[in-house]
């Protein structure tokens, strides 16, 4: 037996157990970590050597290095290799973190909706087929295939095509946003800007402070960068600003990641002195800020809030903001805005992540935006997004226990209900499944500790016959649970 594989000797895999090998692994090899059997910054051997030496697929060994790599137990360096990170002494020690498994927007959108079409889905917050704006994406595309002919399929450059960035920074400056188109960056989604955020700022070990709850896909990110999370609370005006102040001083966080307007998955927005105070404190003790906006259009009231963005007067801020969920999502798009002594390192980084985003879909919506089509289209789906909201507004409070707690949110497409106390968030939501709603649980919006009392209720997908059929079924459901509880 090669020496290198001495302290995997105890490794055990069973083809034959309902538990997939690849967490099987996870757990193994997670158990090593934790035993002390394999210390902070050991190597883990290359995927196809262990693969050979437990007599599996190389895909299996990845899935595992990359759940560990998730939940904080590894961190990678590249062309380096994966190495296990350092597990006591972490700012928030205690059980593990709530593990991370999934692509939220591949659950959002998991098959076994589609396989039953009697099912109402309030877990996906994706537009439906017939809310895509196709006809008019089809003839910018023909327009700019007539205009650039084969120019328009060649690379791009890796900032991103200059006019989309030009359209992109007017329509920020109608927001209150000064921008300019050199520090814009066009990315392939959020969640890839997300990620190349995470690789141009963190360093194995620094601190990130992150809204709790909030949007998985940001935890897993940082934490493939070995960074130490800390969670603040979250309220109804926002962030809990004495927390956040009282960790500060302590951590000193490089990154501070949050949701300004409509939070996911909360939907709550923060006050004008949270936002001012935010930004004070970013100052004080130098932490860049990445504000997060993926459904800000979607705001129902009659003064729709700038992105914090707007209030940022010394470089402190980035603004993220993704067309996806209420656009075309298959189309990855999305923006940066970046403090201009960051523009050249995240550059870097895009280009090296994928050298640039489709030079088609960049020419196209350029187009889009500077024809006003896209002002056309917030416009039709926030009216139909609107009547959904106060369709599912009106059935909580016709359906739901009064026990249970909605926060009513400015706009977006989901609500945030806590259940009372005691009763299973995940049970309910199995239940509603088997009567065919579908909903999500708030445990996978928790970096560490999940509490299991939230549910995360969209409008998105169902219109409002369907709405009221559902949360008719949920309340059903959750009184059940309640007077069994009491027996």
């Amino acid at each position: 037996m090669a020496e290198q594989f001495y302290d995997f000797v105890s490794i055990q895999l069973d083809k034959n157990s309902k538990a997939s090998l690849y967490t099987q692994l996870y757990d193994c090899l997670r158990e090593l970590i934790l035993s002390g059997k394999l210390g902070h910054g050991y190597l883990l051997p290359p995927v196809r050597k262990l693969a050979s030496f437990l007599g599996i697929n190389p895909g299996t060994v990845v899935s595992a290095y990359k759940l560990l790599e998730q939940n904080g137990y590894t961190y990678s360096r590249a062309g380096s290799g994966n190495y296990v990170a350092q597990i006591a002494g972490n700012a928030q020690d205690g059980p593990e973190p709530a593990l991370i498994d999934i692509d939220l927007e591949i659950f959002e959108n998991k098959s076994s909706a589609g396989d039953r079409p009697n099912c109402i889905d309030f877990a996906s917050v994706m537009p439906t087929p017939d809310l895509l704006p196709i006809d008019d994406f089809k003839n910018v595309l023909i327009e700019v295939l007539d205009r650039d002919k084969g120019f328009a399929f060649g690379y791009q450059e890796s900032q991103g095509f200059y006019p989309l960035r030009e359209a992109i920074s007017l329509y920020l400056k109608e927001q209150g946003v000064k921008a300019q188109a050199d520090n814009v960056q066009i990315i392939s989604g959020a969640q890839q800007g997300i990620d190349i955020i995470a690789k141009a700022l963190l360093n194995f070990g620094d601190y990130v402070f992150t809204e709790n709850p909030t949007y998985p896909g940001a935890i897993a990110s940082f934490r493939s960068r070995g960074a130490k999370i800390i969670g603040i609370p979250m309220e109804n005006d926002g962030i809990d600003i004495q927390e956040l102040e009282n960790k500060i001083r302590s951590f000193r966080p490089r990154l501070i990641y949050i949701m300004a307007n409509i939070q996911n998955p909360t939907g709550y927005s923060y006050s004008l002195a949270k936002r001012n105070r935010l930004i004070g404190l970013a100052r004080r003790y130098d932490a860049i800020i990445l504000e997060d906006d993926y459904i800000s259009e979607l705001d129902f009231t009659d003064t729709p809030m700038a992105p914090l963005k707007a209030l940022d007067r010394d470089q402190r801020v980035i603004y993220l903001k993704s067309f996806s969920k209420i656009f075309m999502p298959g189309l990855r798009l999305a923006f940066l805005l970046m403090p201009p002594h960051l523009v050249a390192k995240v550059l870097a980084v895009k280009h090296h992540s994928d050298i640039s985003t489709s030079g088609l879909t960049q020419r196209a919506f350029d187009l889009y935006l500077r024809k006003g089509i896209w002002r056309k289209h917030i416009a039709a789906i926030h009216s139909i997004y609107w009547e959904r909201y106060q369709t599912a507004l009106n059935a909580i409070e016709q359906f739901l226990p009064s026990t249970v707690i909605c926060h009513r949110p400015r706009g977006g497409l989901t609500f945030w209900l806590s259940l009372p106390e005691g009763l299973s968030a995940i049970k309910i939501v199995q239940e509603a499944e088997k009567r065919d709603v579908f909903l999500l649980p708030g445990t996978a919006f928790f970096p560490r500790r999940p509490p299991d009392r939230f549910l995360r209720l969209s409008f998105a997908v169902a219109g409002s016959e369907k709405i009221m059929q559902g949360l008719k079924v949920l309340g059903e459901v959750i009184t059940e649970n309640l007077q069994a509880m009491k027996k």
